[in-house]
C-alpha cells in the first residue's frame, strides 16, 4: 500500500516509504459536487521549523499540484479541497497521471486547512488516537477502520460516512494531529 501522509509531533511530512503512523482513506472525502476552489492557496509555502515547503499550482479539474520538499524526501501530489460544515479540508492523493503499478493503490489523507492570508496550517488526522481504538478494539462510530499490514489506520468508509464523521469533529480535538504551519514566500 503506498504511502501518502506521515505526522510527527512538529510537521506534516509527505512520505511515500514510511512504515505506519499513517491515517490513509481508501475513499476520497470529497464528491464532485463538494470539491471547491480557492485562488489564495496558490504559491510557494515554507514550514521554517521543519525546513519544508510546498508549491501549490492549479491542476486539472479544480485540483492542485503540490509539490513538497522535505529534508528526507521530495514529492508530487494532487491536493482537492472540500468543505465540510464549516470547516475546509484538504484531501491529498499521489499525483495523478502516474501509472504506480496494480497492486498500488492511490490512497487519501485528510488534512484540515486553515488559511488566513499569508499563513497556512495544515493538520493530519491523528495516527496515535486511531491506533490507540483500534488496537483497543473500540470500533470508531461511523467509520470502518482497521489497522494494516503495516500499522497504518486506514479507513474504508464510504465518502458520505468519511464526511458525516469530519462533520462532527472539533478541529482542536484529539482526532487531529499537530499542525504544520506554512508561511507564503513572495517573490523578490
Amino acid at each position: 500500500v503506498e504511502r501518502v501522509i506521515k505526522a510527527d509531533a512538529r510537521c506534516l511530512v509527505v512520505s511515500a516509504a514510511s512504515s505506519g503512523c499513517l491515517v490513509l482513506s481508501v475513499n476520497p472525502g470529497y464528491d464532485e459536487t463538494t470539491i471547491t476552489w480557492d485562488p489564495n492557496l496558490i504559491g510557494r509555502w515554507v514550514d521554517a521549523d521543519d525546513n519544508a515547503t510546498l508549491q501549490i499550482d492549479r491542476g486539472e479539474w479544480n485540483s492542485y499540484r503540490i509539490h513538497y520538499i522535505h529534508p528526507i524526501e521530495t514529492g508530487d501530489l494532487t491536493g482537492y479541497l472540500t468543505a465540510i460544515g464549516n470547516e475546509r479540508y484538504l484531501d491529498v492523493i499521489p499525483a495523478r497521471g502516474e501509472d504506480r503499478g496494480s497492486f498500488l493503490l492511490p490512497l487519501h489523507a485528510m488534512l484540515h486547512l486553515r488559511l488566513d492570508g499569508d499563513r497556512l496550517v495544515l493538520a493530519p488526522l491523528s495516527y496515535e488516537w486511531f491506533a490507540e481504538q483500534l488496537r483497543a478494539g473500540r470500533p470508531i462510530a461511523g467509520l470502518n477502520a482497521t489497522l494494516d499490514q503495516k500499522e497504518n489506520a486506514l479507513l474504508v468508509s464510504p465518502v458520505d460516512r468519511l464526511r458525516d464523521w469530519l462533520r462532527i469533529q472539533s478541529v482542536d480535538g484529539p482526532r487531529f494531529g499537530a499542525p504544520a504551519t506554512f508561511a507564503r514566500q513572495r517573490s523578490r
